[in-house]
């Protein structure tokens, strides 16, 4: 037998072996989902109870209870910023059981701004993406700025005299707040605040300035005029509140554009046919007008179709832009 005719046959083996095991994923996949779930499945949410990311958890867990045949239970689990919630899934056995409902913060920035995280994005298996949400500059009702340009021109008057607050150092609307400062040559001094709910009381007592906050959690302060809304961190308005300029209708802030978008996870190694029987169950929920409508109560523009492995090339092309605007924008993450 010649070298060439032996080369011939081992590709044709190759091309056998890829095309029956191509062949056979769809029985391997329907044999892994056989008989699961078995029990109540769990929904980690990685912040506190009550909040719009619990609101929104709780209500897909009963839609998906539904797809599923089993009850579906959210778990709050808070603390570092989200990173405990997202360690808790991480470590979990990876049978489906356990989930996490994350946002941008926790799984696509912490690896780049927390030390103390030490995972990346794709070390979870990204099983659905359900929404998206905009962030919001608000300001105290009082302040001398009834426009985003007038803001930036009273800002520029006086250096360093108005401040700004979010929660966390290193958040998205951390690194939101300090690309748009750069964009538009600003000195606002920022105050970290550990929780969101802080910070509204001090602005709409008069204490701070400013806040950058996620737009679900302050739409009720914003819709009874207690708060000024200089405008959503994006390039369009947000879908639901059309009545609140985008950044980059501001000229110096053209370029700005950032929002927080949430999904389900699973822990890496899930079965192929546990996560398509997840990404249906999500998918079936998402088309429920009650969650359509509440999400968007919320603030919530639901998310387009996208597999489970679009949602995985998403949220590491999310990871990778988020490092080069932390590179970008100057914030300084501390070392462990």
């Amino acid at each position: 037998m010649t070298t060439n005719l032996c080369a011939f046959l081992r590709r044709v083996a190759r091309a056998a072996v890829v095309a029956v095991t191509l062949a056979a994923l769809p029985f391997m996949a329907a044999a892994q989902t056989e008989g699961y779930p078995a029990r109540p499945v769990r929904l980690i949410v990685p912040y506190g109870a009550g909040g719009s990311l619990d609101v929104m958890a709780r209500l897909l867990a009963n839609e998906m209870a539904k797809g599923l045949g089993q009850s579906v239970v959210v778990e709050n689990v808070a603390g570092a910023g989200g990173t405990l919630g997202f360690k808790r899934v991480l470590s979990a056995p990876a049978d489906g059981y356990t989930l996490l409902v994350g946002i941008t913060s926790e799984v696509a920035l912490a690896p780049t701004t927390n030390p103390s995280a030490r995972y990346k994005a794709t070390d979870l298996e990204a099983v659905a993406k359900l929404g998206t949400s905009g962030i919001v500059l608000i300001g105290r009702q009082d302040l001398a700025a009834d426009s985003l340009q007038a803001l930036l021109d009273l800002a520029r008057a006086q250096p360093g005299k108005l401040r700004y607050a979010t929660s966390g150092t290193g958040s998205l609307q951390h690194l939101a707040m300090e690309t748009a400062k750069l964009a538009a040559g600003v000195d606002i001094p920022f105050i970290p605040y550990k929780s969101a709910s802080q910070i509204t009381t001090d602005l709409v007592g008069g204490h701070i300035d400013l806040a950058i906050v996620g737009l679900p959690g302050v739409l009720p302060l914003i819709r009874e005029g207690k708060v000024k809304a200089y405008g959503v961190v994006s390039r369009k308005r947000d879908i639901g509140n059309k009545a609140i300029p985008a950044f980059a209708e501001t000229p110096a802030l053209q370029s700005i554009d950032f929002h927080l978008w949430t999904g389900v996870f699973a822990p890496k190694g899930t079965p192929l046919g546990v996560v398509q029987k997840l990404h249906g169950a999500i998918a079936a929920a998402l088309k429920q007008p009650e969650i359509a409508r509440r999400y968007a109560e919320l603030g919530v523009e639901l998310a387009a179709p996208m597999s489970s492995s679009q949602f995985t090339q998403y949220v590491a092309s999310q990871e990778r832009d988020l490092r080069a605007a932390v590179e970008q924008s100057g914030i300084k993450v501390e070392q462990p």
